[in-house]
């Protein structure tokens, strides 16, 4: 069995993503750190990140989204609105593992958006921008999920 210092015993990790819906489009991040076949690409994702040892799914939230765009979680749901697994491959010292994300409903306090290494820009998008977007390949999952009508 291959290891890694990022999850020694285990070839899941969990990823805590936030999902702000605002009038039935949902707040994304553009990431311009993200790598795609070895490759420096810039890719749309959703707030949040991989759960780090010790932490709630409301801690994990909280940290990725004032670190990645500087803003305050004020509000998350207690129960995840959508969660699927995806497979990874060549990185964190693995050939691959899969990510267990779980999407939470959140909200911020304001969207006075600091841009960062991992978030340049910020934007509310309808289900149909999803579906047009270049996401991380992470969200494949997401573009037929998410539905405005679950935020009602």
């Amino acid at each position: 069995m291959e290891t890694s210092s990022h999850f020694p015993d285990s070839f899941y990790r969990v990823a805590v993503k936030g999902l702000c819906v605002r009038d039935g489009r949902v707040l994304l991040a553009h990431d311009p750190s993200c790598v795609r076949n070895g490759e420096p690409v810039a890719l749309w994702e959703l707030p949040g990140g991989g759960m780090d040892f010790g932490e709630t799914f409301a801690d994990t939230l909280a940290r990725e989204v004032k670190e990645e765009m500087g803003l305050t979680v004020t509000k998350m749901a207690a129960k995840p609105m959508y969660l699927w697994t995806n497979k990874n491959y060549s990185r964190r010292q693995m050939d691959w593992y899969y990510t267990l994300i779980l999407a939470f409903p959140f909200e911020v306090q304001n969207l006075v958006f600091t841009p960062t290494g991992e978030c340049d820009e910020i934007r509310f998008c309808t289900k149909e921008e999803v579906q047009m977007l270049d996401l991380n390949d992470q969200l494949g999952p997401f573009r037929s999920m998410f539905d405005p009508k679950d935020f009602v």
